[in-house]
């Protein structure tokens, strides 16, 4: 396999991608839901219409102080609102995870029109960045807390966002792989 990046090189494009794509998104989604005080930032890799060395992100936004992973993964396989996580939000029929991408995608369409927001694409440099910390063999099939590794867990502190890193590399020899195409 070859490598894009060096490890220095690939550390300091996750914490550029961390800088300028996640902890906007989050800072967004806590400056409109100041009930909501953290977020888990998660990676998975798999085939969705693209590639499949694509990487994927999935936010899980909680008004706990610490994201309760195992009540949304609970909530999801149950096919309902996870009501630990995100009380009071989300509708009847729709699916806290749903909800959940909604507050994601909102946030970061919104951010999109600074010329200074990461633009995350999942084929360049995330593959790079994050591949080795997403699980083997996920597919579009699976249930997000199956298919995504939390990688940060970002907490409200006043007007910021505290990020602490708690991702397990999983896949070493991918980091700062080059991506399959486009390079």
């Amino acid at each position: 396999m070859e490598l894009l990046y060096t490890k220095p090189q690939t550390k300091l494009l996750r914490q550029k991608i961390m800088d300028e794509y996640v902890v906007p998104i989050v800072k967004k989604v806590f400056e409109k839901y100041p009930q909501i005080r953290s977020a888990t930032f998660t990676v998975a890799q798999y085939w969705d219409d693209n590639a499949n060395d694509e990487v994927h992100d999935f936010f899980l936004f909680s008004v706990l102080e610490t994201p309760d992973w195992e009540a949304f993964t609970k909530a999801e396989q149950e096919d309902r609102i996870d009501s630990i996580n995100l009380p009071g939000f989300g509708t009847a029929g729709d699916f806290g995870y749903f909800y959940l991408l909604d507050l994601q995608w909102n946030a970061r369409n919104e951010l999109e029109k600074d010329k200074d927001f990461y633009r995350w694409y999942g084929m360049s440099e995330e593959i790079p960045a994050f591949a080795a910390y997403a699980p083997e063999g996920a597919h579009q099939s699976m249930d997000y807390s199956e298919a995504y590794n939390p990688y940060a867990i970002l907490y409200r502190k006043d007007n910021d966002v505290e990020v602490k890193i708690v991702g397990k590399m999983l896949r070493p020899w991918l980091d700062g792989i080059r991506p399959e195409r486009g390079w």
